[in-house]
């Protein structure tokens, strides 16, 4: 595995790697790393003057590489340089934290921001608090991205915030300054999106509904969204969507996969492992999803439920979904 790979040669340059200085050990890192994992990159924090390093695994935010950061991460082994390995950038403590490009300075208290609900994730408006030279005004946004990615931290800017927009008037809504902002956006994330991060006790709500083609009025979608799962959107450790899609010939079928439905989510439950998203229904093909912490363990029991429903065949799949898209995208 290229994960046991990079931490073997990571282990092999320790020696080496506790002689250099702190910029030199960073980009000796990242050197044993891009073999590897060319899309992800290593960051240095927090030492104590010893030599002990917080070793951060990033893949500036893009959440296609977020499961190479977590398998990394999960399997770091202990090694006397590092003290902790971390996924993803953490938040920083905005202060008087501030960027400067081109003799043009951006500090958190210069960025207002606004922010709305947005199909289950959070949109946001942006606007400066202090003049921006127009041939500036490029930059400044590109500044405020960064300090945005700080002030909130790597992962939840990817998974949480949907568009960002750059405001050319004043807000007439109500705005905070960006270093106020990650205690606000938790608040919306958890008391208005219902993103609570609890697993839901009882029995699941559901929300149905019909899509019909502009150009065919006889093909049609219907859908069943399980609102009870959208307290675990942006979970971390509920990233991927596991798929059952079975053809349905007659009744018999329709209440078979019914069946299998409900014995797979008591499977999930149970151990908190997973829950129903959505169930669609396209022709006679019926597609039943969850979203699981484990793919692996929850693939081996869709496969070793279905065999009980023979001569039925399921068509099992994943997907890292871990910004919940596929289920998200029915949210108005």
């Amino acid at each position: 595995m290229s994960t046991d790979l990079f931490w073997q040669a990571l282990a092999n340059a320790q020696p080496q790697l506790q002689k250099m200085e702190i910029r030199e050990v960073m980009e000796a890192i990242n050197a044993l790393l891009e073999p590897h994992f060319p899309k992800l990159a290593a960051e240095l924090q927090g030492t104590s003057g010893d030599g002990v390093y917080e070793l951060i695994i990033t893949a500036h935010g893009a959440t296609e590489h977020f499961q190479d950061v977590m398998a990394l991460t999960q399997s770091a082994p202990k090694l006397a340089m590092f003290s902790k390995v971390i996924a993803f950038r953490a938040r920083t403590e905005m202060g008087e934290f501030g960027i400067n490009m081109d003799n043009f300075s951006l500090s958190p208290s210069d960025v207002l921001v606004c922010h709305y609900a947005d199909a289950g994730r959070v949109g946001l408006q942006l606007w400066f608090n202090k003049p921006v030279p127009q041939d500036m005004v490029d930059h400044a946004r590109h500044m405020s991205f960064i300090l945005l990615d700080h002030s909130i931290g790597e992962y939840d800017f990817a998974i949480k915030i949907g568009p960002v927009d750059f405001l050319d008037e004043a807000p007439e809504q109500e705005t905070v300054s960006l270093a106020a902002f990650p205690v606000v956006l938790d608040s919306f994330w958890r008391d208005e999106l219902k993103h609570t991060a609890l697993f839901p006790a009882g029995e699941n709500e559901w929300t149905g509904f019909e899509l019909v083609s502009n150009t065919d009025p006889d093909d049609k979608l219907l859908v069943q969204r399980n609102e009870s799962a959208m307290a675990l959107v942006g979970r971390a450790d509920m990233l991927w969507r596991l798929q059952v899609d079975v053809v349905l010939d007659n009744k018999d079928d329709l209440e078979a996969a019914r069946e299998f439905e409900d014995q797979l989510e008591t499977l999930f439950v149970q151990t908190q492992e997973g829950i129903t998203s959505q169930i669609t229904l396209h022709g006679n093909v019926r597609s039943m999803n969850w979203h699981v912490s484990d793919v692996v363990t929850a693939q081996a029991k869709a496969h070793k439920l279905a065999q009980n429903f023979a001569p039925m065949e399921f068509a099992i799949s994943s997907e890292f979904d871990p910004q919940w898209q596929n289920y998200l995208r029915w949210v108005s």
